[in-house]
């Protein structure tokens, strides 16, 4: 695998097929309490569906073809590409069907149905994941939510819009599940202000997915999944987001649940958005103070480092959002 990979799939392209659909997120300051820093988030929980994944999921639709669509599309999802794939399959007319884990967000299941997707659910993730591929072997069209071109191009727009908004910026920080966001938003950058920009992936501990893969050179499957936090922790990374990130990520982070939660309270409280503990994770790096050392050297009041942070959803569950804003959690 070679650089021409960090060309081949153009995010401007999927931008193109975006405009006028999908919202154009606001890049938000936000207070930092190193002095050292200047962050901004770019708010993708005020997207369509509340999440990066209308970006992944309206690109896939607008390049199906007409067989495709007759035949209709279905994913595996714990909730968020699921909404999106269903609510971008209403706007374009297709049969959609999401295949869920029984454990997913109540209000995530019925925001797929409210789409009027069908949704069917399995026991666990791996049950989900064989429901998925009988109906894929049936004829169904497989929209992956992270490990597919179409999807990762798409959730790159989120960078490409942080790139020509500020393009001072200097580190680039982007929560990682499956991967497909931190692959798109590497390419984005890369593609549009180069080398000179970092890029670093934020993952929990207890599913480091991306850091182990991008450790052995290949895409690993997670033997156990300790975190709580829901929408990154599928059980591997996915192959193309492997090869890309290793090509285009400069490092991967890892974080404490109770990291990533300190941090949702904190854009939940002070910054008076609604934001689910993933979205938070990228945010986490900064306010658990774990920026790469690297990127902070030389770095004092007068000469901050310009942080774009990507707050990638805002679908919590209704009982652990109205905690964390009354204080409980």
């Amino acid at each position: 695998m070679s650089g021409d990979l960090l060309q081949r799939i153009v995010i401007a392209q999927a931008a193109e097929r975006l405009q006028g659909v999908v919202r154009r997120t606001p890049l938000a300051p936000f207070p930092c309490a190193d002095e050292r820093v200047e962050l901004r988030l770019k708010l993708e929980c005020l997207q369509e569906t509340g999440s990066f994944k209308a970006r992944g999921a309206w690109n896939q639709m607008a390049c199906l073809s007409a067989a495709e669509r007759a035949a209709g599309v279905v994913a595996v999802s714990s909730g968020n590409h699921g909404k999106a794939l269903a609510w971008a399959a209403q706007r374009a007319g297709v049969r959609a069907t999401i295949v869920m884990p029984a454990d997913a967000y109540p209000n995530k299941i019925a925001a797929c149905r409210e789409f009027g997707a069908e949704v069917v659910l399995g026991a666990t993730r791996a049950d989900a994941e064989r429901l998925c591929a009988e109906r894929v072997a049936a004829g169904a069209t497989l929209v992956h939510p992270y490990d597919a071109e179409r999807t990762l191009q798409g959730a790159g727009t989120v960078a490409l819009e942080i790139a020509r908004d500020w393009p001072e910026v200097e580190l680039v920080i982007v929560c990682c599940g499956g991967g497909g966001l931190l692959a798109g938003c590497a390419l984005a950058i890369r593609q549009t202000l180069g080398p000179r920009v970092l890029v670093v992936g934020a993952e929990p501990e207890g599913a480091p997915s991306m850091k182990l893969s991008l450790e052995q050179g290949r895409a690993v499957t997670l033997e156990r999944i300790t975190t709580r936090v829901q929408g990154l922790c599928p059980p591997c990374a996915g192959q193309l987001n492997t090869e890309i990130c290793g090509l285009a990520v400069d490092s991967v982070v890892t974080l404490s649940d109770d990291e990533i939660f300190a941090a949702q309270r904190e854009l939940v409280l002070r910054g008076g958005w609604t934001v689910e503990p993933a979205g938070a994770a990228a945010a986490a790096v900064v306010i658990a103070r774990k920026v790469p050392r690297l990127a902070l050297h030389g770095r004092s009041s007068s000469d901050r480092l310009r942080v774009a942070c990507v707050v990638s959803g805002g679908n919590p569950d209704p009982a652990q959002i109205a905690a964390v804003r009354e204080g409980r959690a």
